[in-house]
């Protein structure tokens, strides 16, 4: 896979999956003899959870194989991409065609790939003047404080964002774009954002100057949508696939801790049996944690897809006096037979400031605004544990949140808005040391498979900083247990001798 080395969701109407009998197209770009032959699978990852990915991408490619080889007497069609990720192929087939394959007994079904919108710009997005003071929606979740008190403020963690793309040059995200990657039709190798949409969210997550809530977090960025906020099926899966597996090597450890999606359809979008599903599931059992806009469909509509699947942490929209945005989705949500709460967490989503495309501030609003602020906090809690959980990270946010409407989770809410500060001082005393220094460890492989040997180093280099501050913080007995851990690496060992250098220097003069 080529490596590039750089460092307001609104629902569409009736966007789903249609049964070959009822194929349509709304793009001449993209006829309507392109499919998606979803395969049934036999071994789900989800019984793996495997703690390293590489083991989840490997069975996952093994699983596609098995199903092409048996089927490689009827799929010898042109024009082939391999979405393991989703267990299915995408082909160029005749409708003849299409009805062979669907006879096949491992052959779940066999889906036209549409064109659609997906994004929308939110709520009249109005200039915002310059400013370098702390954003509201920020400071409101309490991530300043977080960044003061413990000095976590996501740095060391790398974050996927599937959107418009972004504006890389932009003052107060520059030099936090690891990788870019192009799936429209342009494939420009070079980052870019022709919408807006992307380069606003990308800025609440880690946007410099009190704009973003995790602003030494770096991001993955995959532009899948184009200037009118569309895409086709194909295109989406693809950017979600590579999220898993960036540099192409099933081997390295190259994928983000989450991905952030400011984008969805209605609840219809998806069946039990969707790729959507199976790929969302997947990126849970690869350790990456799913976070979507719960969608802007307002107190009538529902939550929409892929925020509705379980595995996803789906976000709300409030406002700067905590209330629920006036076009914040609700639940409940019905998927597959079952019922449950929905959305899970809210953030400030309405007249959200952020960056915009070419330098600058825009106002907007939207539960695509909410969500990232959502994965800043996820950055954040990666950084304070970087062997924290997926079920752990979700259980202490919501704890911690700030809970709003009915007692309890509810369909409106979720558990309430996020309290970064409360959150974070739940994970930090319960995190222990060998995790931070594990976290370091992370972040130079990301590092070293994303980008290689620089001068500069975006990961590894403040997550030292960091692993070193925290080295400072224990008492004897614990700092020589955690010498004697990593004794013999040598790496680690010259980290805390700087901390034990930089602690013996402060026994002396304070």
């Amino acid at each position: 896979m080529r490596r590039f080395g750089i460092i307001g969701l609104a629902l569409a109407a009736a966007v789903f999956f249609s049964p070959v009998s009822s194929v349509a197209s709304d793009d001449p770009a993209n006829p309507v003899n392109r499919w998606i032959v979803k395969f049934r699978t036999e071994n789900p990852v989800s019984t793996v959870r495997a703690s390293d990915p590489s083991v989840v991408i490997h069975q996952l490619k093994a699983e596609l194989a098995r199903n092409l080889g048996m089927t490689k007497s009827v799929i010898k069609l042109a024009n082939q991409e391999a979405i393991w990720a989703a267990n299915a192929v995408a082909v160029t087939a005749t409708p003849e065609e299409v009805r062979d394959i669907e006879q096949l007994a491992n052959v779940e079904g066999v889906y036209p790939v549409k064109y659609r919108k997906w994004i929308t710009d939110g709520e009249n997005p109005q200039p915002a003047a310059p400013s370098k003071a702390i954003q509201w929606s920020v400071a409101k979740v309490k991530a300043p404080e977080v960044w003061e008190k413990f000095k976590v403020d996501g740095s060391g963690i790398v974050v996927g964002h599937i959107d418009t793309g972004i504006d890389a040059k932009h003052p107060l995200l520059a030099g936090k774009v690891l990788l870019f990657k192009d799936f429209t039709a342009l494939a420009k190798p070079e980052a870019y954002d022709d919408q807006g949409h992307g380069t606003h969210t990308a800025g609440s997550i880690c946007g410099s100057d009190g704009v973003g809530v995790a602003p030494g977090a770096k991001l993955i960025v995959a532009k899948v949508f184009t200037k009118s906020g569309s895409a086709n099926d194909e295109e989406i899966l693809k950017s979600m696939q590579w999220m898993m597996d960036p540099d192409g090597n099933p081997d390295t450890n190259d994928m983000p801790r989450l991905v952030s999606n400011s984008w969805g359809g209605s609840p219809e979008t998806t069946a039990s049996g969707s790729f959507f599903f199976e790929i969302t599931n997947n990126w849970v059992a690869a350790g990456i944690f799913p976070v979507f806009a719960a969608g802007n469909s307002g107190p009538k509509g529902k939550v929409g897809s892929p925020a509705n699947f379980k595995q996803s942490w789906a976000v709300a929209a409030t406002t700067n006096t905590d209330g629920l945005a006036y076009f914040s989705s609700i639940g409940s949500t019905t998927f597959d037979g079952e019922t449950y709460v929905k959305p899970d967490i809210a953030a400030p989503g309405a007249g959200v400031v952020s960056c915009k495309v070419g330098g600058g501030l825009v106002s907007n609003s939207g539960t695509s605004m909410a969500c990232p602020h959502v994965a800043g906090l996820a950055a954040l809690m990666l950084q304070a544990n970087p062997k924290i959980t997926i079920s752990e990270m979700r259980e202490i946010a919501e704890a911690t949140a700030i809970d709003l409407g009915d007692k309890g989770k509810d369909n409106k809410f979720g558990s309430g808005r996020f309290d970064a500060l409360a959150c974070i001082t739940k994970i930090v005393p319960q995190t222990p040391p060998a995790n931070v220094v594990e976290g370091y460890k992370m972040a130079l492989e990301t590092e070293q498979a994303l980008i290689g040997k620089t001068q500069i180093s975006p990961l590894a280099a403040p997550m030292a900083t960091y692993m070193i501050e925290k080295a400072k913080t224990l008492d004897s007995g614990e700092f020589n247990s955690l010498r004697n851990q990593y004794s013999s690496d040598s790496t680690v060992t010259k980290l805390l001798n700087q901390a034990a250098a930089a602690r013996e220097f402060e026994r002396i003069h304070y």
